[in-house]
């Protein structure tokens, strides 16, 4: 899932008139000069200086409502369709998306610009209310609203696609389900339709063998699970504790699929179909109930049909949560029918990696342990302490910081490389990455980011209790994971894991019996978390298994505290609102997005939570009312319901949260001092002493001598410096900062812009190995830079195949480096880790330790 292409994202501001951009324009210059007064402020602490700077600031929000007013009398004025300002489409506006269903069905090319589709970022609604009512046009071309994903929602971006492209292929990205079908039936959801279509733009690869004759639809596992809860009043904000039987759906989002056709749990994607596939051996689970005289495997889709298992040749089983809006089509044939006429396409994501590193806890997770100790803490940061410690002088650990590890697999070119010829690392450009790596750690350390034993890995539920449900017809199956345990193979011989997962607001870690043994291994056969139909685990989590992951951790030190800290903690309960279903139309599509965009700050409550648990005052029922906040929150642009606080609860919930947000969010959020909490004893706050930031004094004792001509087409062949091409690539080199985009970290232009550099590079010369030698004897040899990101970018490619074909002593021929010199030497044993000269060094040295030991005692 490597495979990018180009598009634009602009701002309602690029559908400006000419007379809206004028106020634009000066309100751009009043919102400049306050941030300069702002600074100016912060900067002296004279009294008549700050309060001459205060009355200016007075004036500029005075001017800059006055302006804003005046902008919205002239948007009030237009009454035409609004066009893009062609002009206003700068390389910046550029960004990067993945390949995806959308992407492939409208045959837009890898890392090509497409104007097929447009991102829109809003700061004013009343353009938003005009480009989705009206359309927009650009180029001649009229541009309609196409959807927004629940991601694109939080950030205010909407994506429009080219009306003519979606008339050709409107059908193939929806399985032939029209509005007007929709309408007629009689409607839906908006949000939850917008999320449901942008199900084809998420990044996924295509699933080519896919066949949908192989696929049914059945009824979800849902059992009632006896627990005692904290149930919660969205009306009076009462906490009972009680017990009660909860409703939980074991297998929302999640279905199955025989390991024949993959061994491998996935995310995939249909047209209104999305969830996790998990490989489970289903036919065998039919066969040894047969053999046992129990008659199985005739079951009933979510219509009513029939179908033998075995003799249809079933292969995957999707449950109803997971077909979004299975309600609209006829039966199951139907939506097959519609998915072979209009050559609909499946795809997967997020498939199981081969190799699971080992993750980072996050302050969420650590902030909840509030009793934890010094010596706890420290033991729980010892091997990040050791990373950064090490970043300057160990080849291993440098390797590992730059991403140059086996989980990783899609490596970057500048990490093949170093995987090839780790020698590299002695070059000025690697020290110059690990400078601002290790800077990275330290403050992502400080920050709650902390080393773990632990892995990400997707949540599955009991399969075996599932087929139980399924296929004996059993409503309350047993499956073959008791109350309190979990299976996870990944830590085979540790018999308890603290369960964790993303966001964690309430007290959280779900500490469970590991249970992993052979015949239990004949049905779990992926390397995910395994949970039982008993255990109120999902409650507690807070999780789906639709793709949902767990932070599994194996470490004593963490399981310890939690299960202290989690003591007395039951899952929170509350009724949640039900989504009402409303007629599709452009109108109703503007209002459901406007409720998401004022209705779903999300980030406030959490942060809110975080004030309270790394106060000096904790209260767990104003967490749990917030709690209960965030989820109705989330849901809100579904439901259009939030709960009201009763007047004295919300008067209680202000004094735990009027606060600054603590003290570590310098380093989580990058808040100015003046902006946080005074550092106290709170978890997180410790480890700002706790983690040092050491000098980096780089040592290359095991690296190896590094030969810049092993980057060389030609190791022996004498390069002459072009002036033409090093003065082009300065001065693209120069501009490139000007040129991308930083504002969006995750879809920024960095591909493109480096393309287009590549291109004006070749203009000159169009032989790519001789502009790539040249470039490499002027960076490495002549002028020794530090930075060489543009070369990287431009000719990684180039770089790595000029390496794997100059290296005569390579790692797969049996070569290993000397742990001690970085020599490349002939691997002659299992245990061979050194050159000759350096393992007599180590052995002399040992030997001399033991003698000092020995004299000693």
């Amino acid at each position: 899932m490597d495979r990018q292409v180009q598009i634009y994202s602009v701002d309602t501001s690029f559908f400006y008139n000419e007379k809206e951009m004028k106020i634009h324009n000066r309100l751009n210059q009043v919102y400049r000069y306050r941030n300069k007064l702002k600074v100016y402020r912060d900067k002296f602490k004279q009294e008549h200086i700050v309060n001459r700077v205060n009355k200016n600031l007075t004036d500029a929000n005075k001017r800059i409502k006055k302006l804003k007013d005046d902008l919205y009398k002239e948007f009030k004025l237009n009454n035409s369709i609004r066009t893009l300002n062609e002009q206003a489409l700068t390389p910046r506006r550029i960004i990067s998306v993945f390949d995806s269903v959308l992407t492939r069905t409208l045959g837009i090319q890898e890392n090509t610009l497409s104007e097929d589709l447009i991102v829109v970022q809003t700061y004013f609604f009343n353009i938003l209310e005009d480009i989705i009512l009206k359309g927009f046009l650009y180029k001649g071309e009229k541009y309609v609203v196409f959807t927004a994903s629940a991601g694109q929602i939080r950030t205010k971006k909407t994506v429009f696609i080219k009306e003519s492209v979606l008339k050709q292929h409107q059908d193939s990205l929806t399985c032939g389900l029209s509005i007007e079908s929709i309408n007629t039936q009689g409607g839906v959801n908006i949000n939850k339709y917008l999320a449901y279509l942008a199900l084809c733009n998420s990044a996924t690869d295509e699933w080519k063998d896919f066949d949908i004759n192989r696929v049914i639809v059945v009824d979800d596992m849902e059992t009632a699970v006896r627990s005692v809860v904290d149930f919660i009043d969205d009306k009076t904000y009462e906490i009972t504790r009680k017990e009660m039987d909860i409703m939980i759906n074991h297998t929302d989002g999640c279905g199955m699929i025989l390991p024949s056709v993959s061994k491998k749990s996935a995310m995939i994607r249909l047209p209104w179909i999305k969830g996790l596939l998990v490989p489970f051996p289903f036919d065998k689970f039919i066969r040894e109930a047969n053999r046992k005289g129990i008659k199985c495997g005739i079951v009933k889709d979510i219509y009513g049909k029939e179908y033998d298992i075995l003799k249809d040749g079933i292969e995957i089983i999707l449950t109803k949560s997971q077909f979004k809006m299975w309600k609209y089509y006829r039966d199951w044939q139907h939506y097959k029918d519609n998915f072979v006429k209009y050559n609909c396409q499946a795809a997967k994501c997020n498939e199981e990696e081969d190799i699971i590193e080992n993750a980072k806890l996050n302050y969420q997770m650590l902030q909840t342990l509030t009793d934890m100790t010094d010596e706890e803490l420290e033991s729980l940061c010892l091997t990040t302490q050791k990373h950064i410690r090490d970043i300057g002088k160990d080849r291993k650990t440098m390797l590992k910081v730059l991403g140059v590890t086996d989980s990783n697999q899609n490596k970057n070119y500048i990490q093949q490389a170093l995987e090839l010829y780790p020698e590299l690392l002695a070059d000025t450009y690697s020290k110059e990455i690990l400078k601002s790596v290790k800077k990275s750690m330290v403050k992502e350390a400080r920050a709650g980011k902390i080393d773990i034993n632990g892995k990400y890995t997707f949540i599955c539920p009991d399969l075996y209790a599932f087929c139980e449900f399924l296929f004996l017809g059993d409503t309350e199956p047993k499956g073959l994971l008791n109350d309190g345990e979990v299976y996870c193979n990944l830590y085979k011989d540790k018999p308890k894991l603290d369960c964790l997962r993303s966001p964690h607001l309430y007290r959280e870690h779900a500490v469970r019996k590991n249970v992993v043994d052979k015949e239990k291994g004949r049905w779990f056969i992926t390397k995910g978390l395994y949970t039982s139909c008993h255990d109120p685990i999902s409650k507690i989590l807070m999780f789906d298994n639709d793709g949902d992951k767990a932070l599994v951790c194996a470490d004593h030190a963490l399981i310890s505290v939690a299960e202290r800290n989690m003591q007395g903690i039951v899952p929170l309960q509350y009724n949640m609102a039900k989504a009402a279903p409303e007629i599709i139309t452009n109108e109703s599509i503007y209002k459901g997005m406007i409720t998401a965009y004022t209705g779903s700050n999300i980030g406030m409550i959490s942060n809110n939570i975080t004030k309270i648990w790394n106060s000096n005052n904790i209260n767990l029922d104003v967490i749990k009312w917030l709690c209960l906040e965030n989820n109705f929150v989330i849901d809100y642009a579904k439901t259009l319901y939030k709960p009201t606080r009763p007047p004295e609860i919300g008067k209680l919930i202000h004094t735990y949260t009027k606060s600054k947000v603590p003290h570590f969010f310098i380093y989580a959020k990058d808040k100015n001092e003046s902006n946080v909490e005074k550092i106290n004893y709170s978890v997180v706050n410790r480890l700002e002493k706790m983690i040092k930031n050491p000098v980096l004094n780089f040592r290359y004792s095991n690296v190896g001598k590094f030969d810049y001509r092993m980057l060389l087409s030609d190791t022996n062949e004498k390069i002459n410096l072009e002036t033409a091409i090093i003065q082009k690539y300065e001065e693209l080199d120069r501009k490139s900062h000007l040129m991308i985009n930083r504002e969006d970290q995750k879809n920024n232009n960095i591909l493109f812009v480096y393309n287009q550099i590549k291109k004006d590079l070749l203009n000159i010369n169009n032989d790519a190995k001789h502009v790539t030698d040249v470039l490499i004897e002027y960076l490495y040899n002549h002028k020794r830079s530090s930075y060489k990101t543009t070369l990287w970018e431009c000719f990684g490619d180039v770089i790595v195949e000029n390496i794997k074909r100059n290296l005569t002593t390579k790692f797969d021929d049996g070569y290993i480096q000397c742990d001690g010199c970085g020599e490349r030497v002939e691997k002659i044993g299992k245990n061979h880790k050194m050159c000759r000269d350096c393992w007599k060094d180590h052995r002399r040295n040992y030997k001399t330790e033991k003698q000092r030991q020995y004299r000693q005692k």
